[in-house]
């Protein structure tokens, strides 16, 4: 047994938390990493909170979490960076260009079939790339910033920290990707990522929904605006807050007896299952949150899961430290700082076959100087050096990475679709199967065709025309298939040894009642990997409970660190452990697609939600087991930057506003109008702003009353402040930012039912060169003909029938 990246060097040459996350990933994972630093160290070495809250370059606990699984190693000049690179297979940077003299000579000393990992606010190209960014920016400019606030207050970031997370696994993802080509006989790549762009991919759902629907109301994601005190994703329990997912609960009669509310049982307007997501729920939230203000938490969540009604009660860093669930998979694991044990979040997914694996905690600053720069060179064996910053139209032509890669995607809804998008967007064929009487629930539930979208000179079905749906498949194809009918399920035998990927996003008994298992997978198709997503895993209490993004929010401690400052918390309102776990399935199955190229070996991918954010708040559960702080909500503020927060703009507009740097803060004073706050001694310093962070938020106030958001987001950007205008969610794709233009990040794509809108073709260039135009997500069972004649062989005749038994098939209306 091996890890999947085991024998590989990584050297991270870092400054951001995104390049520092996805290289301990690959830690994780097995690789050799380098933190390459500078002699005052990372600079997540002085990111609070520390050890004791007693700062010190090996107290930081945000260190201790993205910095463990590597070794560290001093560069004193760029000879030094570019020794350590020229033995390295991936590097990590994380520096706008013109770069550095140290990172332009490590990227000049990468071998030449090595892959240069860049993970930057924006991207190394277009007129936002030499801009700052942050957490702040990045959800001011995705439209989060919209779907967290409640109405009648100001814009809301999500979580500190989450953007850089989430660009981490976004890189991790580019680069393993790369590798798999690279061990194909590829040459080396630069994987420019940006962070903006990771985190557009987890709000695309909601702005194509509002822009097929003309609803505005879906600025604020898919429940709407919400307005504080009213009930709303978070219900007020006697002894907490619990979410409930009353549009997919199948048995909601029952649900209602349980809740004491029997005359809403057969209510017409809210039993039936199909179309319940189009109805006004108002009269059913404020029934039900005088029905559970007097009834104990747990008693609510196990009284309704176990009748499979989706449900999540909120869980705050103690309670999740103690989770039954986590304690029964070894979630949490031991890691070291100053020589005290404290416990983290854990593996993002369970693989028996390349097993995640803490094997360091983080380094002390030059720890590993003397074992590291000898052999530095020695790495990996390549010994030509790659051109640094080459034209890409200078660089000969190359395959997407996961060219030849075949998936069978048992996925539906968005976790499960967006972590199999990634791989067709590198390239792979995959082939998305649904029911033939059962579609995609995110093919509309029962909604007809959208308001905007409708053209009645072409023939359209609902089924084909939902922004859902349409903005999470992109460059798939469709079969349909009764795998309940004899003839369905062969059918899947049969297609299965052309393919390296099956994935699912069932409850865990689904696949097994199929007869689908690792091993019977393996003796039709060796070295197959079988990737499975769920709300709780496949084992454990909880495993057979139904979850959704919504429910696993609460659950897994993130709503308990976000909201606005003296909240007791909130969910973001936009299910964004959907797309986040998504993005860790990718990361686990390409992680396993490597280690078969190598060995040939089959992997068995156990994912869970609630485990995949339960990462993201690892810095937050290391806080707790080291300092007993329990983290709460802290609204738009920074535990170290002020000013940081969202302002008040001219003509309704808000403003994200970050100084990062005393060097910031300056050039901000001196855009005021007002240099001379840069030596007052309330605000000369990084901790005096800080502590005063009151007094200089009133200042920017009164400056930002009158501005232009637009102006003062360009203008601000150019003098090294990090700023952005807050985006409603659907102007962010319906009136796109040239950045995301001119990178290829969005694309115009045609759907044949729902016409052309811009789509995301994926957060990262390979070498300079966008991806390419996506193919439009498909319609329902589209491709069941090519597919099962180019690789069954059917004929006509034998596929007619086939439809006639409805094993397959095109729309079968219900």
């Amino acid at each position: 047994m091996s890890a999947a990246f085991d024998g590989l060097r990584v050297v991270d040459l870092s400054s951001r938390l995104s390049g520092a996350w996805a290289a301990r990933l690959f830690g994780d994972m097995g690789a050799d990493v380098v933190l390459a630093e500078p002699p005052d160290g990372h600079p997540l070495r002085r990111e609070p909170p520390f050890l004791d809250d007693q700062p010190g370059p090996e107290r930081s606990l945000l260190h201790a979490y993205a910095n463990w699984n590597k070794r560290s190693c001093l560069i004193r000049s760029d000879a030094d960076a570019a020794q350590l690179a020229s033995g390295a297979a991936v590097l990590v940077t994380s520096e706008a260009r013109p770069w550095p003299a140290v990172v332009q000579a490590a990227v000049e000393a990468l071998p030449i079939d090595g892959i240069h990992l860049s993970i930057t606010p924006h991207g190394l190209e277009g007129p936002l790339a030499a801009a700052p960014g942050n957490n702040l920016t990045a959800c001011a400019r995705s439209g989060w910033s919209f779907v967290t606030r409640y109405q009648e207050e100001p814009p809301l970031q999500l979580p500190v920290r989450q953007t850089g997370y989430l660009a981490g696994i976004a890189g991790f993802n580019a680069a393993a990707a790369a590798l798999l080509r690279r061990a194909r006989g590829g040459s080396g790549v630069c994987a420019d990522v940006s962070e903006l762009e990771a985190a557009c991919m987890t709000t695309v759902p909601w702005a194509t929904v509002g822009l097929f629907s003309g609803r505005e109301e879906l600025d604020y994601g898919p429940g709407g605006p919400k307005h504080r005190g009213e009930p709303s994703q978070l219900f007020h329990a006697a002894d907490g807050l619990i979410n409930f997912g009353f549009g997919d609960w199948g048995k909601f009669p029952d649900a209602m007896r349980f809740l004491g509310m029997p005359d809403l049982a057969d209510d017409t307007e809210y039993s039936p299952l199909l179309g319940r997501h189009q109805t006004d729920m108002t009269r059913l939230r404020l029934r039900t949150a005088e029905a559970v203000a007097g009834r104990q938490r747990n008693e609510i969540l196990h009284g309704l899961l176990k009748l499979r009604c989706i449900t999540g009660a909120m869980q705050d860093i103690p309670a999740l430290r103690s989770d039954e669930q986590l304690g029964a998979r070894h979630f949490f694991v031991p890691t070291q700082i100053e020589g005290r044990e404290a416990h983290a979040s854990g593996a993002f997914a369970q693989m028996p076959q390349i097993p995640w694996a803490l094997r360091r905690s983080a380094p002390r600053l030059g720890e590993h100087d003397g074992e590291i720069m000898p052999t530095a060179a020695l790495a990996t064996g390549s010994v030509k050096a790659r051109p640094a910053d080459v034209p890409s139209a200078d660089m000969p032509p190359a395959n997407l990475p996961l060219q030849g890669v075949r998936v069978l995607a048992f996925t539906q809804a968005w976790a499960g679709t967006w972590g199999t998008e990634q791989l067709a967007l590198l390239g792979a064929d995959v082939v998305q199967i649904e029911a033939p009487t059962r579609p995609d629930v995110w093919r509309g539930a029962g909604a007809p065709v959208p308001a905007a979208v409708q053209n009645s000179a072409i023939k359209q079905h609902r089924l084909n025309t939902n922004g859902m749906y349409n903005s999470v498949n992109l460059n798939k194809r469709s079969l349909t298939l009764d795998m309940r009918h004899p003839r369905g399920a062969q059918i899947f035998w049969d297609l299965l040894p052309q393919f390296d990927v099956v994935a699912d996003n069932f409850s865990p008994h689904v696949m097994p009642n199929w007869g689908i298992t690792l091993e019977s997978l393996n003796a039709k198709r060796p070295g197959i990997i079988w990737a499975s997503i769920s709300g709780y895993g496949t084992t454990g209490p909880f495993a057979e409970y139904p979850a959704n993004g919504a429910t696993t929010e609460p659950m897994a401690g993130l709503s308990s660190i976000h909201g606005y400052a003296g909240d007791r918390g909130a969910n973001t309102g936009g299910l964004i452990p959907d797309p986040l776990s998504g993005y860790y399935l990718a990361g686990a199955i390409l992680s396993a697609l490597n280690h078969r190229e190598r060995t040939g070996e089959p992997v068995r991918i156990d994912g869970a939600m609630l485990e995949s954010v339960a990462v993201h708040v690892g810095d937050a559960v290391l806080e707790y087991e080291a300092n007993g702080v329990v983290r709460r909500p802290t609204g738009n503020r920074h535990p170290r930057v002020a000013p940081h927060n969202v302002y008040a703009a001219a003509d309704g507009d808000w403003l994200a506003l970050a100084a990062e740097s005393d060097v910031s803060f300056a050039a901000l004073a001196s855009h005021l109008g007002q240099p001379e706050l840069a030596a007052d001694e309330r605000f000369a310093t990084e901790p005096a702003r800080k502590a005063n962070e009151e007094a200089l938020d009133a200042i920017i106030n009164g400056w930002c009353a009158g501005q232009d958001a637009r102006a003062a987001e360009t203008a601000l950007g150019a003098i090294g402040v990090a700023a952005a205008r807050v985006l409603p969610m659907r102007d962010v794709y319906e009136d796109p930012h040239p950045q995301l233009i001119e990178r290829g990040f969005l694309q115009r794509v045609t759907h044949p039912e729902s016409g052309t809108h811009w789509m995301p073709a994926g957060p990262w260039q390979l070498d300079g060169t966008p991806i390419p135009t996506p193919h439009p997500s498909p319609c329902f069972g589209e491709h069941c003909r090519e597919i099962l004649t180019q690789d069954l062989n059917i004929d006509e005749a034998a596929y007619q029938e086939l439809v006639a038994l409805a094993v397959t098939g095109p729309i079968h209306d219900d």
